[in-house]
């Protein structure tokens, strides 16, 4: 809002200046130089809100921290992985699985070789 004010009475300046820039009397100058003090005070008034933004902002830079804590370090108690006894248990049961399919399979795969050869 100050920014607006300050370029508005910009405008106004350069207008005055412009209408009555061939005039001698006294009251165009006077309307000119009241324009320029109120731009004046409301130059002054964005610049040193901006300053107070700019400062915030860096204010705001300091107090973040660059990196936060989210949990205080704890030492494990007790393993999380590998679990070793479900390992354990999926190598015994595919073991087993394994073992049966070879078992079954070559008698099936004998008896399949011996039907081919008799339909032959």
């Amino acid at each position: 809002m100050a920014k607006a004010e300050a370029e508005g009475y910009q405008v106004n300046i350069a207008v005055n200046t412009d209408r009555y820039k061939n005039l001698t009397s006294c009251l165009p100058q006077v309307k000119t130089t009241r324009v320029q003090t109120k731009y004046g005070i409301a130059s002054g008034v964005y610049q040193d809100l901006a300053k107070q933004l700019e400062q915030a902002k860096i204010q705001v830079k300091k107090d973040t921290p660059v990196f936060t804590v989210v949990e205080p370090v704890t030492i494990p108690t007790e393993r999380s992985k590998p679990n070793r006894a479900m390992i354990l248990m999926l190598w015994l049961f595919m073991g087993g699985v394994i073992g049966c399919g070879i078992v079954y399979g070559r008698q099936w795969l004998k008896d399949v070789r011996r039907k081919w050869q008799s339909t032959i």
